[in-house]
């Protein structure tokens, strides 16, 4: 057990946090957010080769706010600008149904699950990392020839314990009027996201593909299925913490990481990528609500 889990170590605030959280966990008392309603309908109805974009299209009316923003997006330079697109259907007709629902599936996370007042600049920080995950994890599916949008869900909830971790840590601070600085709240994160990734992710009822790569990204070698999938995670996630945080890595160390060989891509494939980032930080700030 690490010390940040360790209940026994210290009365300081970050044990007292970690304690709670520790036994929540084990007794399954944790109270967890359940799936942004919008983003349960938009997975459903677009998995579903049955369903019409009608649909999707009255599902995302049925939040106004949801739909201000995916029309916002809609039409940013991101996602080709152009003709002003004035309603959902013609967001349909131009960016299609997956698209659409990935946006959608975006803001209605964000909504929910990223948010936790009082430490919104650890939010925020997450919030970028995920979405540029999501869009590296497109570039790389566009290389390996593989599905874009199943691709970039994984990069956008690789993480999703994390938010909730902090969500958590919010709630009981002001509960019990605790204190944190930001280390602790760093280190319980730490020790906490990848449990609530994994509880989540099955209570959420999240496809297959999800469940997997949101538990195994870091050892993809070892997940039960989707290994090509997991190791792709890994690499979006990678490539989404150069861009957050660039002093940490220096761009010819990162192409050296294992994972490029695993998925087959050559030197130039890496160049490529890396020389997607003004592309993603575009979509990041489009997503961003």
């Amino acid at each position: 057990m690490t010390q940040e889990s360790n209940p026994t170590t210290s009365t300081s605030p970050k044990h007292l946090i970690a304690a709670e959280l520790e036994e929540g966990l084990n007794s399954s008392n944790l109270e967890l957010p359940v799936m942004p309603r919008v983003a349960s309908k938009v997975f459903t109805l677009t998995n579903d080769p049955n369903a019409e974009v009608s649909d999707l299209s009255k599902l995302i009316h049925s939040d106004q706010s949801i739909a201000s923003h995916v029309l916002r997006i809609a039409n940013s330079a991101a996602y080709g600008g152009g003709d002003q697109i004035v309603s959902l259907q013609q967001a349909v007709a131009r960016l299609g149904m997956n698209l659409l629902g990935e946006i959608a599936i975006a803001v209605s996370v964000q909504s929910d699950l990223f948010k936790a007042p009082g430490f919104e600049a650890q939010i925020t920080q997450l919030l970028r990392h995920a979405l540029a995950s999501a869009a590296y994890g497109k570039e790389i599916s566009r290389k390996r020839r593989r599905n874009v949008e199943g691709q970039f869900l994984c990069g956008l909830l690789h993480s999703v314990g994390k938010p909730i971790a902090v969500q958590l840590i919010a709630k009981i601070t002001k509960e019990k009027n605790l204190s944190l600085d930001k280390k602790s709240v760093a280190q319980l994160v730490g020790a906490f996201h990848r449990k609530i990734a994994a509880k989540v992710a099955v209570d959420w009822k999240l496809p297959e593909q999800l469940q997997i790569t949101t538990i195994y990204y870091k050892r993809y070698e070892s997940a039960p299925g989707f290994r090509e999938e997991s190791a792709a995670t890994y690499l979006s996630q990678l490539l989404a913490s150069w861009i957050i945080n660039p002093a940490n890595f220096k761009a010819n160390e990162l192409i050296k990481d294992p994972v490029f060989g695993y998925l087959n891509f050559y030197p130039d494939d890496a160049e490529d990528l890396l020389n997607k980032k003004d592309d993603v930080k575009a979509m990041v700030s489009a997503m961003e609500i």
